[in-house]
């Protein structure tokens, strides 16, 4: 089994802290982890938050404190070079988790040809700026046509399967974040997702992280998005969006049989 999205940043670059999620991964029969970090805490990474770091007061704070903590990428290449000489039990990768705008096609397109790694996973963070998944400023779904809402976001991540960018699309259903779940069917979209998936030669994860970061009653995809992706043929990765070394692998089994079972 594979947990394809597994976060470091809460703790040092050691080989100690990898191994805390190293060892829960083994109880919890995983074969291979795919390790990354958020975009947003590298000084090279700035360009990607222009518009939503100004979109409000809270987002211009919430970015200023993630800058002024900001690390150099050569940290996480070098903490990556040193975590390959050893022999882990299990299988490791090492990548990015890159907040996708529109806009900055060209930053990104930079960046992965300046660093080199395993993969490169794109996200859907913001709608036109709006940081939609940050719990000090929690929303509802009354407040807004989910119908336009959510038509922006597959439109958003439409345009970051075409880009060509990126290894795979994370979290997809990240929206509901609290609750607000596509209310229309959408299953003309997931089919186009799915095709662009197909074309471009990426993954899409299925996703725990809602569950555990948000209490989420889904467990990843809708019925109708993973079936769409499944009869696809589009390359599903299990991923539990793990920020602390007791939540690799939680739920990966699971949504293996979420998929199966389509």
């Amino acid at each position: 089994m594979i947990d394809a999205h597994v976060h470091l940043e809460k703790g040092d670059y050691s080989v100690e802290w990898i191994n805390q999620f190293v060892s829960y991964a083994v109880k919890r029969n995983i074969d291979e982890v795919y390790f990354l970090e958020h975009t947003h805490i590298f000084k090279e990474c700035r360009n990607l938050y222009n518009e939503m770091s100004v979109y409000n007061e809270y987002q211009k704070n919430w970015y200023q404190k993630k800058w002024e903590q900001a690390r150099p990428l050569k940290d996480y290449i070098d903490y990556i070079e040193k975590l390959k000489q050893i022999d882990f039990p299990i299988r490791l990768k090492f990548g990015l988790e890159v907040c996708y705008s529109p806009e900055h096609e060209i930053d990104i397109a930079q960046m992965k040809q300046m660093y080199s790694f395993d993969f490169l996973v794109g996200s859907i963070h913001f709608i036109d700026g709006w940081a939609f998944s940050h719990r000090k400023q929690r929303w509802d779904r009354n407040d807004y046509d989910m119908d336009e809402l959510y038509e922006r976001y597959y439109a958003l991540m439409l345009s970051l399967i075409n880009s060509r960018l990126f290894s795979g699309l994370a979290h997809p259903q990240s929206l509901q974040c609290y609750g607000a779940y596509p209310q229309k069917d959408f299953r003309h979209i997931y089919l186009q997702l799915a095709q662009a998936l197909c074309l471009n030669d990426m993954y899409i994860e299925e996703s725990s992280g809602l569950a555990i970061n948000y209490g989420d009653k889904q467990l990843g995809m809708n019925a109708d998005m993973l079936e769409c992706m499944v009869r696809c043929n589009v390359p599903i990765l299990t991923a539990s969006d793990a920020h602390s070394p007791q939540n690799v692998g939680l739920y990966i089994k699971e949504m293996n049989d979420l998929i199966q079972s389509v």
